[in-house]
């Protein structure tokens, strides 16, 4: 009995952490009085958009505008419900968030999540 419990205890450790995503500490999302905490994290392309308008994605891989819509594209291939989940810095402009969204909906993609930090106030 004491076996099964921690086989569980494992399944349920290692599981959990495959459910989240790598936040790029570079990107300084900006703060939302009224934003909401999204439930589901799988079915998302994560892409950071920096203060000096490069864009990367969650591994890390520098992309053009055109390479954002090639990667949507697949994306929504192989899963129809995927959504563009955009973390943009606070001093990024709001053209090129534009774009990606933009490039995204050339690809197919139109559902777009932002990140921000949540407060109280």
């Amino acid at each position: 009995m004491i076996d099964l419990v921690f086989l569980l205890l494992i399944f349920f450790m290692v599981s959990s952490t495959m459910i989240t995503y790598r936040k790029d500490p570079n990107v300084t999302v900006p703060i939302a009085t009224e934003g909401k905490v999204p439930g589901l994290v799988q079915g998302r392309v994560i892409l950071n958009v920096y203060g000096d308008g490069t864009i990367k994605s969650e591994d890390g891989e520098k992309l053009t505008v055109d390479e954002v819509e090639a990667r949507m594209r697949r994306a929504k291939q192989s899963d129809p419900g995927v959504r563009l989940h955009v973390r943009a810095d606070q001093l990024a402009a709001h053209a090129k968030v534009k774009e990606v969204i933009d490039a995204s909906a050339r690809g197919g993609v139109a559902n777009v999540i932002f990140s921000t930090y949540i407060t109280d106030k």
